[in-house]
């Protein structure tokens, strides 16, 4: 414990910032495949299961002795399990929503709804939470609103059921980045034992949902089809990825720059996703997207910005 406990005083935001490639990765990477995976094995509940599954054995064979791959140094306890009871719940529910609207919605849509969310999520820190941002940032974050707009406007693969599940997919997204970031903020555990605990938590939460659903058979057709257990292991081993680089990402920036980085994560599915899927863009689509990323480009130079000027001011207090 002693380990982990100097590891992550060394750890600072600016280091931390290292993480955001390895999310974006993962974020990538996860949404690519749970596109295919809602399109050849429509069972989102039972894919979801088979994922998170797979990350705890992940997780726990990489954080062997003998591995070193990941850091489970820390003791598990039953008390560092109630804090992330609702946000398991609440997680699983939003990856679930996840997996169903991309049924419904291109990668496109999928991305320009999280865009919606990252402004609302910014919106509940100002108001709610009396978080501060910069002038340049505020107007990056307009540009992110502009081009959600031009999207959505102009979306050609419209579908009111598909709008409905990603309204309620970005309502649980936003409500899961202030509940974790609490749970894990003020959890002792390390980033994979956090990652460890969500996943085993989250078990009981779809299998209930799968029963719900009425999925109980999907395991009987998946045997039956092999290609699809590598696009779920690999779907799986980004999701760990996923979960490491969400925990590590929350105990030191704020919820709306983590949304922003997802929200890069989600555009490039977008330029993925119309390769990949043969989705298609108007002209106006392409101005969107280009607006939100620019927006997103520019409130990461701002945020770059800040932790450059707080590691100064660090400094300098540390040298009087």
């Amino acid at each position: 414990m002693g380990v982990s406990a100097s590891s992550a005083k060394k750890e600072t935001p600016l280091t931390a910032a290292m993480w955001f490639p390895f999310y974006l990765t993962c974020s990538v990477g996860m949404v690519l495949l749970n596109k295919t995976l809602s399109v050849n094995f429509p069972n989102p509940n039972t894919v979801l299961g088979l994922q998170n599954g797979a990350s705890v054995v992940y997780l726990y064979l990489g954080g062997l002795p003998s591995v070193g791959l990941f850091d489970l140094t820390v003791p598990f306890r039953p008390s560092q399990f109630k804090p992330f009871l609702y946000p398991t719940v609440n997680w699983v529910i939003m990856l679930a929503l996840s997996l169903k609207m991309l049924q419904y919605n291109s990668v496109a849509t999928m991305t320009m709804f999280k865009t919606l969310g990252t402004l609302l999520t910014c919106t509940i820190e100002i108001i709610y939470f009396k978080v501060s941002y910069s002038s340049k940032a505020k107007a990056s974050l307009g540009l992110l609103a502009v081009g959600s707009a031009v999207y959505a406007g102009t979306d050609v693969g419209f579908s009111p059921v598909g709008y409905f599940f990603a309204t309620l997919q970005i309502s649980s997204w936003v409500l899961q980045t202030f509940i974790e970031k609490v749970a894990t903020v003020d959890s002792e555990q390390t980033k994979a034992g956090v990652a460890v605990i969500r996943n085993l938590l989250s078990l009981p939460v779809v299998c209930a949902l799968i029963t719900v659903s009425g999925e109980v058979g999907a395991m009987s057709e998946l045997l039956k089809r092999q290609e699809i257990w590598g696009q779920v292991a690999l779907s799986s081993l980004f999701g760990c990825g996923l979960g490491l680089g969400t925990s590590a990402l929350y105990k030191y920036f704020a919820p709306t720059t983590v949304v922003v980085c997802n929200n890069v994560g989600k555009c490039i599915s977008i330029i993925l996703g119309c390769i990949l899927f043969k989705d298609t863009l108007s002209a106006l689509q392409v101005v969107g997207l280009g607006t939100s990323l620019a927006g997103s480009f520019f409130y990461g130079q701002e945020e770059k910005k800040r932790l450059e000027d707080s590691k100064r001011s660090t400094t300098g207090s540390h040298s009087k």
